[in-house]
């Protein structure tokens, strides 16, 4: 998996408002409008998807699980090897033939592998991060017991609920039957968003003029998370986060004209990276202390408007 840094340089804002606080990737429902009646609200579409979940947690001895691609990249592929060891179950992962995830979308510019429990609560394990040859290994932990993995498309690695971009599934293995208990984990997922173009933040976004240039796989990796972390102060910022989650929005802010700032001078340095995902971390928490807070703040309207 390539993301190609000129359609990099070229990919759109993302312009998103949530009633709900899970992945930011969400349909907007074109007939709701906001209290002055120009902003779109957006509603939470839902889908459901089942898989299989096994339990590691009383296992002495690791064991393996594939990873098989679905519909929407059936030639990807993959394998797991997961031992539990003092309540911690540790996974890992590589993962082979990884298309770019933005033929999703211009938004997705990630994949993440998450942990579904059988209930359907999904744990974000962590970002696959590819190399020349769209292969990608990841090595993780979770302190759940039964679980099952997937893979989906993101618009950056600190999402905190699956989209319904789902690349990758596991499979259980012809000897991991019989050894350990199989569930089928029902989970829910966000539909796949339109993004669109917004004029004003694509303003800010500090465009380079230096479209089309080749780049270096350092320089590559820093582009690619400081459009990780553009995108996610700007789904902050149209979520609320400047009235609601001000003080956490301008530290997301302040960490990513770091980045800039950094990537400015040395755009190969690792710098560049860490600070670019501090922001998208910290962005994402905005976004999420937002919508809760609206959330919370729209039923204590509507209590009183029945109660009066």
């Amino acid at each position: 998996m390539r993301i190609t840094p000129t359609f990099l340089l070229c990919a759109v804002a993302a312009s998103t408002a949530l009633a709900q606080e899970p992945n930011p990737t969400q349909r907007p429902d074109p007939t709701a409008q906001s209290a002055d009646g120009s902003t779109p609200l957006y509603k939470v579409n839902v889908v459901a998807r089942t898989t299989k979940a096994v339990n590691y947690g009383h296992r002495a001895q690791p064991t393996k699980i594939d990873f098989g691609g679905t519909i929407l990249q059936p030639d990807a592929k993959g394998e797991a090897k997961i031992e539990a060891e003092k309540g911690v179950v540790d996974v890992r992962a590589k993962f082979k033939d990884l298309d770019d995830p933005q033929k999703y979308g211009p938004q997705y510019l990630t994949y993440v592998l998450w942990a579904v429990t059988p209930d359907g609560r999904a744990t974000n394990l962590g970002e696959l991060i590819t190399n020349s040859g769209n292969d990608s290994k990841i090595d993780t932990a979770t302190e759940l017991q039964t679980f099952a993995l997937v893979v989906t498309a993101e618009p950056y690695y600190a999402v905190t609920a699956p989209s319904d971009v789902v690349v990758l599934e596991n499979k259980v293995r012809p000897d991991t039957i019989g050894q350990v208990e199989t569930v089928d984990a029902k989970y829910e997922l966000l539909k796949r968003g339109e993004y669109t173009y917004d004029l004003d933040a694509a303003k800010n976004r500090n465009h380079r003029n230096d479209s089309g240039r080749k780049v270096s796989q350092k320089e590559y990796e820093s582009l690619v998370e400081l459009y990780q972390a553009r995108h996610a102060v700007q789904l902050a910022e149209v979520n609320g986060a400047e009235t609601h989650a001000a003080d956490t929005l301008s530290r997301a802010k302040a960490k990513l004209a770091e980045a800039e700032r950094m990537y400015s001078s040395e755009p190969k340095s690792r710098a560049v990276v860490t600070l670019a995902r501090e922001a998208t971390q910290t962005a994402e928490d905005a976004r999420l202390i937002a919508t809760r807070k609206a959330e919370r703040e729209q039923n204590g309207r509507l209590s009183s408007s029945l109660n009066n």
